[in-house]
């Protein structure tokens, strides 16, 4: 039997919660997983080295860097799991000093709750895994979690969202419709479910490593009409301004 444990730093919680609605297949999963550590799930914690450490949301606090260091340090595998812990998302797009934002919000500069500047796990430590997606696909992570436990490779995502539109023959919103949508430069895996309802990707999987293209999509954005400030914002929303053009 496996030991896994579920590490939540900051975020809204819905990762974590994802895991519950496997519904069944997390039973499934329990033939082969004992969960040591899962705070959404139970109050049970025992503190043991892991099989897999799964880590969701962003390094937000010096708790959450603790907690993080332990996760790593006591396991064998460790997967960052959704955006927040891939790309930072939307906490982690927000600009200026934690010191600005807590005069801003708070009127004082004073950090008594020891908070750090959002970022993405893998800032800080090496991760064996990344799932990004706001929300991600569950079965995707199931799958995964299957592999591990069988022994097989898992199979790394590397191409963009617009494969997974033309696998199901979509009509593309961003060509016929003048949709801004970022599936050309957004890492694939979640089925194109936005395009299926006929709005545009908005990125939240995170930018296609490597062979993105950003400047081509700024430009066609461009050309569509939408102003560089929107562009800039909708880039960043989920990637922390990663995408430069």
């Amino acid at each position: 039997m496996l030991k896994l444990g579920v590490f939540e730093l900051t975020d809204c919680g819905g990762c974590a919660l994802n895991i519950l609605f496997l519904y069944d297949k997390l039973f499934d999963l329990l033939e082969f997983y004992e969960i040591k550590e899962f705070h959404m799930a139970s109050s049970f914690k025992e503190h043991d080295h892991l099989d897999v450490a799964i880590v969701t949301g962003t390094v937000s606090s010096q708790r959450d860097l603790e907690v993080l260091k332990h996760a790593r340090n006591y396991s064998n595998y460790l997967i960052a799991l959704g955006t927040c812990a891939t790309h930072g998302s939307v906490q982690g797009a927000v600009e200026g000093k934690i010191r600005d934002k807590l005069e801003k919000v708070y009127g004082t500069r004073a950090n008594p709750m020891k908070a750090l500047d959002s970022k993405p796990v893998i800032e800080y430590i090496a991760v064996d895994f990344a799932l990004p997606g706001c929300p991600y696909d569950k079965m995707e992570l199931y799958q995964l979690l299957i592999d591990l436990a069988k022994g097989i490779e898992p199979v790394k995502k590397d191409y963009p969202v617009c494969i997974e539109c033309k696998l199901n023959e979509y009509e593309c919103v961003l060509v016929k419709k003048g949709v801004p949508c970022l599936g050309p430069i957004t890492l694939g895996g979640c089925n194109a479910v936005c395009i299926r309802s006929g709005l545009g990707c908005i990125g939240c999987r995170g930018p296609l490593p490597k062979e993105a293209n950003p400047t081509s999509e700024f430009e066609i954005l461009r050309e569509l009409g939408y102003d560089e400030e929107y562009i800039r914002k909708k880039f960043k929303t989920f990637a922390r301004g990663e995408l430069r053009w």
